[in-house]
């Protein structure tokens, strides 16, 4: 039987903490490996060029920019990954800058342990990922 090859994902966060629960949460797929992290933009950006993840995994701030703003300069840089947002709190305007960037996925911190794995997948095939609660607010953002 061929074996398929795994998700190659870069973690892109200035918590260690969040850092290690994503690697925890994502070594129990077995079609994911985790391929480095980055604490800040500048970092995360040379990383990606050297390592060429499948999908930048980023926090919704990445020093010292939002994620609409570095995922502009990931594709100024030509990096093409599929980049997932994580965020502590849901802002629908970050939310509509960051998909307009490029962005492919948003989803809430706390919705790590039910959701990760789906939306690395989801992103990583084409899909955007909006979890549960980023739908609510990017659906109720529209209506302003």
């Amino acid at each position: 039987m061929p074996q398929t090859q795994k998700i190659r994902i870069l973690i892109a966060d200035d918590f260690k903490l969040l850092r290690d629960v994503i690697r925890l949460y994502l070594g129990h797929a077995n079609d994911m490996d985790v391929i480095g992290e980055a604490l800040e933009l500048h970092d995360a950006v040379e990383r990606a060029r050297v390592l060429q993840p499948d999908v930048i995994l980023m926090n919704d701030y990445l020093p010292p920019v939002d994620s609409a703003i570095a995922t502009s300069i990931f594709r100024e840089q030509g990096i093409s990954a599929a980049i997932l947002c994580i965020s502590m709190e849901v802002d629908v305007d970050l939310i509509k800058r960051a998909l307009g960037n490029g962005v492919q996925g948003f989803m809430e911190k706390d919705e790590i342990p039910d959701f990760l794995v789906k939306a690395v997948r989801s992103v990583h095939l084409g899909e955007r990922f909006l979890s549960p609660k980023v739908q609510e607010v990017y659906d109720v953002g529209w209506d302003d």
